[in-house]
């Protein structure tokens, strides 16, 4: 249950911060010719928001991998409690969780298949182009 909170937190945390940023910005615009002190402040502390909610966003995804660790650690799944099956992908192990289909790195972190290896493109020939006939 901790794990989906946190996860969900995690998911929307970026989006509602651009969200804040951009109402900020709205803000020192409209104060702009009202009250010109206003933006000014709000643009230098806005370089320190930044750092502060990269913090955060560190400190989120810190517990997040920690609380999905000690679940996987006990071969369950972090998200419904259920018994993972371990499977070996290349050189890595990952957890599937039957009940949620969810798949799992050993650090945590949600597993990503990577992409299919395509073939080449196809190869066309340069044909000389066609002349007309007057």
């Amino acid at each position: 249950m901790i794990y989906r909170i946190l996860r969900g937190i995690t998911e929307v945390y970026g989006v509602t911060w651009l969200v804040i940023f951009i109402a900020m910005f709205f803000v020192a615009f409209a104060f702009t010719v009202i009250y010109p002190l206003v933006p000014i402040v709000m643009i230098i502390s806005s370089v320190f928001l930044v750092v502060f909610v990269r913090c955060g966003y560190l400190g989120l995804k810190w517990a997040e991998l920690q609380v999905a660790r000690a679940a996987l650690g006990t071969d369950s799944c972090p998200a419904c409690r259920t018994a993972c099956d371990a499977l070996r992908v290349g050189e890595r192990r990952v957890l599937e969780c039957p009940g949620c289909r969810r798949v799992f790195e050993e650090t945590g972190e949600i597993y990503v298949a990577p992409p299919p290896e395509q073939e080449p493109p196809a190869s066309f020939e340069r044909t000389a182009p066609a002349t007309e006939a007057i």
